[in-house]
């Protein structure tokens, strides 16, 4: 049996259309978590992270970050030690909004520990917003967990 060329052309255009459905259809199954939900007013607030990370950057030495087993240890540098600091910490994963993770801390000995959940599991920031005598920083890294 020899199949005509109008034929091959209804088959190559439903062939076509067939695959155009199923590439919507894909599309419409992703996760599309924005990094924020109020991103706007985060974006007009992005001058106070820059002048926070320029205190940081104004420190004797840059904060440490350790990863153990099942924990991070984050030193302060050496002239915030002996004053209390507190602040936030977070572990931002940028595929999953669900897996992210929040907590708050408080040092006067210039180190903390943050508990890493059994279930984080690739690349995060952490991101670490801390006052020290009332004077804010900002400091972020990226780590494999």
């Amino acid at each position: 049996m020899k199949i005509s060329w109008g034929h091959k052309i209804l088959f190559t255009y439903l062939a076509f259309v067939a695959g155009m459905m199923g590439m919507v259809y894909l599309t419409t199954q992703q996760n599309r978590d924005l990094v924020s939900d109020n991103y706007y007013a985060d974006e007009l607030a992005f001058q106070k992270i820059i002048d926070e990370s320029a205190n940081t950057a104004a420190l004797s030495a840059a904060v440490a970050v350790e990863k153990m087993t099942d924990q991070l240890k984050i030193k302060l540098p050496q002239e915030l030690i002996g004053i209390k600091s507190s602040g936030t910490w977070t572990l931002y994963f940028a595929a999953d909004r669900k897996k992210d993770v929040n907590g708050k801390f408080e040092t006067d000995s210039g180190s903390s520990l943050i508990l890493i959940p059994g279930n984080a599991h690739g690349l995060y920031t952490l991101i670490l917003q801390w006052k020290t005598a009332g004077k804010p920083y900002y400091f972020e890294q990226n780590i494999f967990l």
